[in-house]
């Protein structure tokens, strides 16, 4: 049964069986032949029962360039832009489990760790980076809560700070109290779009002009599946789905769906690559955006619709627009 699952894995990873409510965390190594992956295992209860989530390889799914993530390079332009300047809040936002901390590893990584004091407030390491000093907060352990030691790295002057999340109002004050001039503190907050992050990131400091006023730059992203390249299919959309989608019939001639079987001997049978799915692996897309004196106003007024027609002025795409481009490109179905 699932249960009788969840505890072999609890059981391997060295976690406490008996208690199916608190939330656990452990890592083990599975070997198969000559090869051996890394496991993180996650365990937390809830009304419907135990939850169980496996991630192989930690360290090696968080690990990538400004190349590899799927910014434009539009987007990788602007974002360089902000690892060259100074001040100001930046919120990365994504809905949960949606590889926010593979963005923040990313951009942090951008600053030069060697000229520059650069620190992250994190509850689960993820990954060491060379160079950057990481400050894990243990819910589990006596001391300060997270905003203190928020607080309390803060004050000690550096040039880059990450926070991995912003759980309460009393962390977001403490971040928009950073020197505004030299210290860049990326925030990390759930939200699925770059206006909904700002809604949340003025709900979290409960003061529109507080927000208003921190806030440099808002980077937000979701995770599509990509169709696997062995069995994706290409057709001719119609003339009406094209005009639904916003998309030039002119220049759209073919988009791609799943397939999930090959044709071997003029037989279909199921596709060896993705197992009959139809996709493989996930990628990111983006809405990446700076916030300039316009969208600030509209920050202070929580003129919503205001502020995502002043973000759109950068011509820069939103998130919907991102996923399309992936569509025409064939990485992914409509």
């Amino acid at each position: 049964s699932g249960v009788k699952l969840i505890d072999f894995w609890k059981a391997a990873a060295k976690l406490d069986v008996a208690d199916r409510r608190k939330k656990q965390s452990g890592d083990l190594t599975v070997e198969r032949g000559s090869a051996k992956n890394k496991l993180h295992i996650d365990t937390q209860g809830g009304q419907s029962g135990q939850k169980l989530s496996v991630v192989f390889d930690p360290e090696q799914q968080v690990r990538k360039t400004a190349e590899q993530i799927g910014w434009t390079a539009e987007q990788t332009e602007l974002i360089r832009g902000w690892s060259s300047s100074r001040g100001g809040v930046v919120l990365l936002a994504a809905p949960p489990e949606s590889a926010r901390t593979t963005t923040l590893y990313t951009v942090m990584k951008m600053h030069d760790a060697y000229t520059n004091n650069v620190q992250t407030v994190e509850i689960e390491l993820e990954d060491a980076l060379e160079g950057i000093r990481q400050n894990k907060w243990d819910p589990q352990a006596e001391g300060p809560d997270f905003g203190t030691l928020v607080r309390s790295i803060l004050r000690r002057d550096p040039d880059v700070v990450g926070i991995a999340q912003v759980p309460d109002p009393q962390t977001a004050k403490e971040i928009v109290k950073a020197d505004p001039e030299k210290c860049r503190v990326y925030a990390s907050i759930p939200a699925d779009s770059a206006v909904g992050a700002v809604q949340a990131w003025v709900k979290l400091l409960g003061d529109p002009d507080a927000a208003a006023k921190s806030v440099h730059g808002v980077l937000a992203q979701k995770l599509i599946r990509k169709l696997c390249i062995n069995c994706k299919q290409a057709y001719q959309p119609t003339p009406d789905i094209l005009k639904k989608l916003g998309l030039p019939p002119d220049k759209v001639k073919q988009l791609f769906r799943k397939g999930g079987e090959v044709l071997v001997k003029n037989k279909p049978e199921q596709c060896p690559v993705c197992q009959g799915t139809g996709y493989l692996q996930r990628e990111g897309i983006f809405e990446v955006f700076n916030v300039d004196d316009g969208a600030r106003e509209m920050i202070r007024a929580q003129n919503w619709a205001g502020l995502k027609a002043e973000l759109r002025k950068s011509a820069l795409p939103s998130i919907q627009q991102a996923a399309l481009r992936k569509a025409i490109e064939g990485f992914t179905s409509v």
